[in-house]
């Protein structure tokens, strides 16, 4: 997509069926980019570190566009529930919603690791997805690589586990 500021949506459909429904979305519409937000976690299995992707949100996909979209076509899909909208009836993402919305879109919708410092009950991220600032580290398990991570969206507080590599636990 080009450079032009983009319109952002955020769908809810059921859980478990977010990429067939954004697979459809980027089939039938063209001129949009749904995104089904995934955390890359590290987990140990057999004592090696190994990648898996989750769902960030389960239920929701959201959805980029130049321009304004309707999505008449969608909702007869039978695990499509709703486009979250405002009290006022607005569909497009606004204010601190958008930013988030556009930090998964800048991040591909792929959340990787995060690199921290840590300086007493001061954590500091130097690299990955959460150097933007956008989500707030209430919570940091070294030994799990795992930050305990809240974000603001659409009036509610969500609490996301993601991947964290902490520097100075390597160095000692």
């Amino acid at each position: 997509m080009g450079d032009s500021r983009l319109y952002a949506y955020c769908i809810f459909c059921m859980t478990g069926q977010e990429h067939n429904i954004a697979n459809i979305l980027n089939k039938q519409y063209l001129n949009i980019e749904a995104l089904v937000p995934v955390r890359v976690l590290q987990e140990k299995r057999g004592g090696k570190w190994e990648s898996r992707k989750r769902v960030m949100i389960p239920g929701y996909i959201f959805v980029f566009s130049e321009e304004k979209v309707s999505f008449s076509r969608i909702q007869a899909h039978s695990d499509f529930y709703k486009v979250l909208r405002y009290p006022n009836g607005e569909r497009e993402l606004v204010g601190f919603d958008y930013e988030y919305a556009m930090w998964l879109y800048n991040c591909d919708g792929k959340l990787e690791t995060s690199t921290v410092l840590t300086e007493g009950a001061k954590v500091k991220v130097i690299d990955g997805p959460l150097a933007s600032g956008i989500g707030k580290i209430i919570k940091l398990d070294r030994h799990k690589r795992r930050a305990m991570v809240e974000f603001q969206f659409h009036g509610n507080t969500q609490k996301v586990s993601l991947s964290v590599v902490d520097l100075t636990s390597l160095e000692n």
